[in-house]
């Protein structure tokens, strides 16, 4: 039976405004965002999820809904998903600044290269973090629980009821201040072995003054920092997972959301 035009015309300012909420998310979020999947894809996954949750939360909204006033509202709904989609990218930013204070105190931070996932130039030692980073954050199911934290604020903040508040300014605090403190404990491995191998050196070029130390030295340095930090990403697995449902935890709760299942098996 075909839908009548009055039926489409009433339901799609309520579908603009969950269109609205869902496109922040997948404009900010990692992966979802990302320069590297296609526009087309993004647009049609917003598109899709938007269709999906629409016939859930339809009795949310006003009756006397307009389509002007859906979208001055649709402000307000793209800022919660914005908000969700940056702080999970917030996140996964730790493992960007582990891999340029490596670089930098390993003197390899020339050699840049483009991120595809960032959309800018980051060092080498930076991408193979954040590379490790990513693939842990799928594998343990980050992309799906990030995307879940933005279907369970239509619980608690209906439509066209957000009112931004100091929570966020708490928020975006919290996840920096998380992302440095993971990522300098991510790099910590590899800083302690540079200072060892460094007065080593020293030591060695005061003994050897006919030794070329900086010649030499550049080289161990490098070889030094490539084996200590494949050694300290295979072994900082909890580190970067707890990392992660930590953050998560963090966000939801900004939210006035339950904590995830995952907090009661951990």
């Amino acid at each position: 039976m075909p839908v009548p035009l009055i039926d489409i015309l009433v339901a799609l300012p309520v579908f603009a405004l969950v269109l609205f909420r869902v496109s922040g998310f997948v404009l900010a979020a990692p992966m979802y965002g990302s320069k590297v999947v296609p526009a087309r894809i993004r647009v049609a996954l917003a598109l899709t999820a938007a269709a999906m949750i629409f016939p859930m939360v339809r009795a949310q909204a006003p009756g006397d809904l307009s389509l002007s006033l859906a979208l001055v509202g649709g402000m307000g709904e793209l800022m919660i998903g914005l908000t969700i989609g940056l702080a999970v990218s917030i996140l996964l930013m730790s493992a960007e600044v582990a891999g340029e204070i490596v670089s930098q105190q390993a003197g390899i931070s020339l050699s840049e290269v483009i991120n595809p996932l960032l959309d800018e130039q980051s060092s080498i030692i930076g991408q193979i973090y954040v590379i490790v980073l990513t693939l842990l954050f799928l594998l343990a199911g980050g992309h799906r629980e990030a995307l879940a934290a933005l279907l369970d604020t239509f619980d608690v903040i209906p439509l066209l009821s957000y009112k931004p508040g100091e929570s966020i300014v708490v928020l975006f605090a919290e996840m920096l201040s998380s992302a440095f403190i993971v990522g300098i404990r991510l790099a910590a491995p590899v800083l302690i072995a540079l200072f060892l191998s460094g007065t080593a050196l020293g030591f060695l070029s005061r003994t050897m003054p006919q030794l070329n130390i900086l010649s030499v030295g550049f080289t161990l340095r490098a070889l030094m920092t490539l084996s200590v930090a494949a050694i300290a990403l295979g072994a900082c697995q909890g580190l970067l997972l707890d990392a992660v449902w930590d953050g998560l935890d963090v966000i939801r709760a900004s939210f006035g959301l339950a904590p995830g299942h995952w907090s009661n098996g951990r």
